[in-house]
């Protein structure tokens, strides 16, 4: 199983020069399993670079999952301008839970309609397939070919989801639990995190918001994000292998990374800052 970077910024986006190494795009990831199956979680400005990566797809391969960790537009803005939406012979399916009594394909549909969007998503030519993820059955999994889907939900302004996905043939599992405040989250929602992390067993990465430092935090509160200290004493305490802190703050130039980096580094050797464009073999 391999993990692609597309964005890691959260909030929105930059093109400044100086912040060009980490990148500015807003958060997607690609999932791409042994087999073949592609997972994109997330379809915020970053999901064009993810688009370039499946350019070469084959045709009889042209299927992908979009799993939205919630609603917001960081993490949509990226879908208008997805080309295999828009070519016959693509099958997208899209999976999200409820949010705000809104379905993912209530949440497409309206989003991408005039006057927002010139072409309505049923006139687009690829296969749409939706898929509600309850609430109710989060402890269970949902199949992607080869690849085990888990969920939670986290503690955000209007709810966002945490996904582990588990590959059978290789035995490793990621999670990512973008867009969540670990300081305000209840005791059961951080266990319901604890234990997607450790169950069936150890995730091999963990790709958490760490959007913030312990040290001024207290003027953010309450806007619904962590801090990255909270991500490294989360994967130590749950036996994740490795550690990417993501959702960079608009404000966090090259150098500011750098600085974040090397902290990073200094408290615990296996965690690292996200970086766009970056990619992984677990």
């Amino acid at each position: 199983m391999k993990l692609f970077l597309g964005g890691v910024r959260g909030g929105g986006t930059r093109s400044d020069a100086d912040f060009l190494r980490y990148g500015g795009d807003s958060s997607c990831f690609l999932v791409e399993g042994q087999t073949g199956e592609r997972l994109i979680i997330d379809a915020g400005t970053g999901l064009r670079a993810v688009e370039q990566r499946l350019a070469d797809t084959a045709p009889e391969c042209r299927s992908v999952c979009f799993l939205f960790s919630h609603y917001h537009l960081d993490h949509l803005a990226g879908l208008p301008h997805f080309q295999p939406l828009y070519t016959a012979g693509w099958t997208i399916e899209l999976a999200a839970r409820v949010f705000d009594e809104l379905t993912i394909e209530d949440m497409a549909s309206s989003f991408l309609h005039p006057p927002l969007w010139p072409l309505p998503l049923e006139d687009s030519a690829a296969t749409k397939r939706f898929r509600i993820l309850d609430d109710e059955s989060m402890e269970g999994a949902i199949a992607y070919g080869d690849l085990q889907i888990r969920w939670c939900p986290l503690h955000h302004p209007g709810g966002s989801t945490a996904f582990r996905i588990d590959e059978t043939v290789s035995g490793k599992a990621l999670v990512v639990a973008t867009d969540l405040e670990w300081g305000e989250s209840s005791p059961e929602e951080q266990a319901w995190l604890e234990q997607l992390c450790r169950q069936p067993a150890p995730a091999d990465l963990l790709v958490f918001d760490g959007q913030y430092a312990r040290d001024g935090y207290e003027r953010f509160r309450g806007w619904g994000h962590s801090t990255w200290q909270d991500g490294v004493a989360l994967a130590q305490q749950a036996g994740i292998k490795r550690l990417l802190i993501t959702h960079l703050g608009l404000d966090m130039d090259d150098a500011a990374a750098d600085q974040r980096q090397k902290e990073l580094h200094t408290a615990w050797s296996e965690a690292d800052l996200a970086r766009q464009g970056l990619l992984l073999e677990l």
